[in-house]
C-alpha cells in the first residue's frame, strides 16, 4: 500500500529570514578575486535614506531614491552592486519577485560586494527562484552557494531539499533534508513534516514513522495522526495503529464513515470487540457511518465476538436482508439455535436456503431439519434430512438424525 501525501513549497517556513543561512554559516577561505571597492559617503547617506523609506514601507519613495542614485555618474562596481542589491530587497518586500530576481542577479554579476554580502545575495536569489517555481535554477544557485560556504545553516539544506522534492527527486531531496534535520537544534514542524513526507514517498516507513511520531508528539494534527496510523498498519503494528486512531477520534478528527469503520476494524483485530460494537452501534444510530450490509455485519461480528448474542441479532438480520446470498441468514439461524429459539431459527435458515449461494447446502438442510425436529414437525424434518443426505459431506450426520427421528417417532 502506497500512502498518499503532498509536498508544498513553503519557503517562508523552511527558511526563517533570508539572512539566516548566511549569518549562521561559516565561509570558506575566499578565492582570489578583484579587490572590493569602497562606497563613498554621499552614496552611503543616500542609501540610508532609501533604507528609512523602506522601513516606513514608502516603496515609491524608496524606488525613486534608488533610481536617482543609479543615475549618478562615476559609480563604482561596489556602489552599483549595493544599489541593485537594495533594489532586490525592495522588490521582494513588494512581492515583485521577477524584478527582485533581476536585481539580485545584477548585484551578483558585478562582483562588487564584499564576500559575505555576495553570498547572502546569492542565497536570496536561490530562495526567489524556488518561490517562483524555477526549481532547477534555484538548485543550481544553491549548489554553487554550498561550495563557497564551510558550514551552512540547517535551513539552507532544507530549502535545497524542498526544491528537489518539487521536482519529485525524492531520494536526492532526502539526502539534503537528512543533513538539515541532523543539524536541527530546535524542532521545526515544516522541516520534520518534509522529512516524513519524503520517507513516505520513498516507502521508507520506519524512518517516516520516526518523524511522524515526533510531529504527533509536538503537533498532534489530523494529517499526522492519520498518516502515522497508516504507517503503523503498513509496518504490521496494529496495536500502535489502534492507539493513534483512538487519539485521532478523541481529537475529533474521525468524521468520515470509512474512518470510523477502520477504527472498529482495528478494535476487532486487537481483540477489543465490545468497543468495536459500541462504536459501530452509536455511529449507525447517528448516521455517522453508512447503513449498508458490510457495516451491519461488522456490528454483528463485534457483538458476536463479545458474546452479546442478543445485540448481534438485529444488525445480523439487517445485514442478511441486504446480502445477495443466504450465508448471513444461516448464521442468524445458528445464533437462534444456540438460544433454543427454534421457530426463529427455522425461519432464518429457510430464508438462507431460498436465497442460495451458501457455503454448504447439505449443512443448511441439516440445521433446518434439527430446528423442525425440535419443534416436533417430524414430517418436515424427515424431508429436510432426506435432502441433506443427498450431499456427501453432510450425509453421515443426516443419516444419524434420520435414525434419531425414527426412534422418536416410535414413542409417539
Amino acid at each position: 500500500m502506497r500512502i498518499a501525501f503532498t509536498i508544498a513549497l513553503a519557503s517562508a517556513l523552511l527558511c526563517a529570514a533570508p539572512m539566516e543561512a548566511q549569518k549562521e554559516s561559516k565561509r570558506r577561505e575566499p578565492p582570489k578575486t578583484k579587490k572590493v571597492e569602497t562606497i563613498s559617503r554621499r552614496i552611503y547617506e543616500a542609501l540610508q535614506g532609501v533604507q528609512k523609506a523602506m522601513e516606513e514601507e514608502n516603496w515609491a519613495s524608496a524606488e525613486t531614491k534608488l533610481n536617482a542614485i543609479l543615475a549618478r555618474k562615476k559609480l563604482n562596481d561596489h556602489e552599483k552592486a549595493q544599489v541593485h542589491q537594495t533594489f532586490g530587497y525592495l522588490y521582494s518586500s513588494k512581492e515583485n519577485y521577477k524584478q527582485a530576481i533581476r536585481s539580485f542577479r545584477k548585484a551578483i554579476e558585478l562582483e562588487g560586494l564584499p564576500e559575505a554580502a555576495q553570498l547572502n545575495t546569492q542565497f536570496n536569489l536561490g530562495q526567489l527562484y524556488m518561490l517562483t517555481g524555477q526549481y532547477q535554477r534555484g538548485i543550481q544557485t544553491l549548489l554553487d552557494w554550498f561550495k563557497k560556504v564551510e558550514d551552512p545553516a540547517p535551513n539552507a539544506y532544507m530549502l535545497l531539499a524542498n526544491a528537489y522534492a518539487q521536482k519529485e527527486d525524492y531520494r536526492t531531496a532526502w539526502k539534503w533534508a537528512k543533513q538539515g534535520l541532523d543539524r536541527m537544534v530546535e524542532p521545526r514542524e515544516p522541516w520534520m513534516r518534509l522529512g516524513a513526507q519524503l520517507n513516505l514517498a520513498l516507502e521508507s516507513y520506519r524512518s517516516a514513522r520516526y518523524w511522524l511520531e515526533r510531529l504527533v508528539e509536538d503537533w498532534p494534527r489530523e494529517s499526522y495522526l492519520k498518516q502515522l496510523t497508516a504507517v503503523y498498519s503498513q509496518l504490521g503494528q496494529p496495536r500502535r495503529a489502534l492507539v493513534a486512531t483512538e487519539l485521532a477520534q478523541r481529537e475529533g478528527y474521525l468524521n468520515e464513515s470509512k474512518e470510523l469503520v477502520h477504527l472498529a476494524q482495528l478494535y476487532l483485530f486487537n481483540e477489543v470487540p465490545y468497543k468495536a460494537g459500541m462504536l459501530m452501534e452509536e455511529a449507525i444510530q447517528q448516521d455517522q457511518v453508512d447503513s449498508n450490509k458490510d457495516n451491519y455485519e461488522l456490528l454483528a461480528n463485534a457483538f458476536t465476538m463479545s458474546r452479546d448474542y442478543d445485540r448481534a441479532l438485529s444488525p445480523l438480520g439487517k445485514a442478511a436482508s441486504l446480502s445477495k446470498d443466504g450465508k448471513l441468514y444461516i448464521r442468524l439461524g445458528q445464533i437462534h439455535m444456540d438460544a433454543e429459539r427454534w421457530a426463529q431459527a427455522e425461519k432464518a435458515i429457510e430464508r438462507g436456503i431460498k436465497r442460495g449461494k451458501i457455503k454448504s447446502t447439505g449443512e443448511a438442510y441439516l440445521l433446518l431439519g434439527i430446528t423442525q425436529f425440535q419443534r416436533d414437525h417430524f414430517d418436515d424434518a424427515r424431508r429436510s434430512f432426506e435432502r441433506c443426505a443427498n450431499f456427501k459431506k453432510s450425509r453421515k450426520s443426516c443419516l444419524s438424525w434420520q435414525r434419531t427421528l425414527e426412534v422418536r417417532s416410535q414413542f409417539l
